[in-house]
């Protein structure tokens, strides 16, 4: 019996070393969403910087317009003075080109406004052309580890896998049974160490007097407390 027990043990070693290598597999399409989300993310925000660019140059286009407008109507009014007859007609007229100079300066300002808007969102986005490269480049890089480091935690599964079962082989087969049965609900963990008259595998007291017993390793015991199979080995 002592030699199947520690042969269990010896194959609960390497279940857990393929529980790892399992849970790093299940961290690689984490990795890689994370990756995605990032790209996506500032792929969005290109998209709206580039959106708001554009608003803006159709807003300085229609103000530029307004502009010349505006200009071509002063113009015209500064030639009608000639053509006036009275003085109060002359003020009058003075008085609209005045308005119009005035709003004249107000579409001259907004349109630098919208200019220097513009050059900053540029810039902006510009910066942000420059992190989706460098980042597309690092995503690049990480999926080709990640694929690699996936395709070869998966030969080292397989391998593990192989060496576990042809050590559950050579075991009874009502023991076999019992291993898988508490591989299944405990989580992977189906044989433990205890270490001065503690279970490993929940942290529970073991009774002094069946513990003593555990140490001999000459039968099948069970924890009282979480039902794995226990083995003593002074040294692991």
């Amino acid at each position: 019996m002592e030699r199947e027990l520690e042969t269990l043990f010896e194959a609960q070693k390497i279940e857990s070393m393929i529980i790892e290598g399992e849970r790093k597999l299940l961290q690689a399409p984490r990795r890689l969403r994370q990756m995605e989300d990032q790209l996506s993310e500032v792929h969005g925000k290109i998209d709206k910087e580039k959106e708001i660019i554009e608003e803006l140059e159709k807003e300085r286009h229609k103000k530029e317009k307004e502009l010349e407008g505006e200009k071509d109507k002063i113009k015209k009014l500064e030639v009608k003075l000639y053509d006036v007859k009275t003085n109060k007609e002359y003020q009058a007229l003075l008085k609209e080109i005045e308005s119009a100079k005035e709003a004249n300066d107000r579409t001259e300002e907004d349109v630098l406004v919208l200019m220097d808007k513009v050059e900053d969102l540029r810039k902006d986005y510009q910066s942000s052309e420059i992190e989706l490269k460098k980042l597309e480049k690092e995503s690049e890089v990480e999926k080709a580890a990640i694929e690699k480091e996936t395709h070869s935690m998966d030969q080292v599964i397989a391998k593990l896998t192989t060496e576990r079962d042809n050590l559950l082989s050579i075991v009874s087969e009502n023991l076999r049974t019992i291993y898988n049965i508490l591989r299944e609900k405990r989580g992977g963990l189906a044989v433990t160490n205890v270490r001065n008259g503690v279970c490993l595998g929940c942290n529970m007291n073991i009774p002094p007097q069946l513990f003593i017993e555990v140490t001999k390793n000459k039968r099948l015991i069970q924890c009282p407390s979480c039902n794995r199979i226990l083995f003593f080995r002074e040294n692991d």
